[in-house]
């Protein structure tokens, strides 16, 4: 077949796509558009990009942050601390004011087994409905007491609920904490008892150097973490992780 052959089929092959040069355009920019979002996917679904909140640290290192809400709770925050202690392992308690105030020997306790408190309010309150008066004189007020309790002024905030605004933020800032929240791939939801190994496999399933798990220590029975830690503690660390702070995490980015 001659040069001029040649020619004449692909013109008339190409032709023949003319009529749907628009759908194959639309094609071709949904298959490079999926190319990126999945190149994005592991990142967006970690967390937000509000420079003023952590949802995790981008590290190379098989370092996470395990954390601790609503406590200290006398039933189930001595047990955690043992557990984490017994595996030399640490974590962040995000602590609630009013608790303290009913239990500082345990958050006296979490300061002495090496754990970070942070600010999770005084009255665990949804920061993001009051005015920002009624949110700095909340955030004030619980670090006067967790500093009362263990001579340390928490740095970091995470709200309940995880809600916040620009008010939100703004109180933040006036109380001199940096709002931390968590990886969303590692919310365990164990508030509500899904049952140990749904919380288990809520936090190895897709565990990344970096991440911010949520666990709760408080708000009511948190026996199902209290079995569920052991086991997660385990596979971590024989995947190579070690647990540290948020903290301390914060600094290997």
């Amino acid at each position: 077949m001659g040069h001029d052959a040649m020619t004449g089929f692909f013109t008339i092959s190409l032709r023949r796509f003319y009529p749907h040069w628009k759908l194959i355009l639309a094609v071709m920019l949904l298959l490079s558009g999926m190319v990126q979002w999945h190149r994005s996917e592991a990142v967006s679904l970690r967390g937000g990009t509000n420079p003023h909140i952590t949802w995790y640290v981008k590290t190379a290192q098989k370092a996470v942050a395990l954390t601790f809400d609503d406590g200290p709770w006398k039933s189930s925050t001595p047990k955690i601390l043992h557990i984490l202690t017994s595996n030399h392992a640490v974590a962040t308690f995000f602590v609630v004011g009013q608790q303290v105030v009913r239990n500082p020997q345990i958050v006296r306790q979490e300061i002495r087994d090496k754990m970070e408190v942070g600010n999770h309010t005084y009255s665990h309150i949804n920061l993001a409905r009051h005015t920002l008066r009624e949110d700095v004189a909340d955030l004030n007020k619980a670090n006067h007491v967790i500093k009362e309790a263990t001579g340390i002024t928490p740095t970091l905030l995470r709200t309940p609920y995880g809600t916040y605004n620009r008010t939100v933020l703004e109180a933040a800032r006036s109380a001199h904490l940096h709002m931390v929240m968590w990886s969303w791939t590692e919310d365990t939801r164990d508030w509500s008892n899904p049952g140990v190994q749904t919380i288990v496999s809520r936090v190895l399933s897709h565990i990344q150097p970096g991440d911010i798990v949520l666990f709760h220590d408080g708000g009511s029975n948190r026996q199902q973490t209290i079995e569920a830690l052991p086991i997660i503690l385990k596979d971590l660390r024989l995947r190579g992780y070690r647990f540290v702070t948020v903290s301390q995490l914060m600094k290997m980015q």
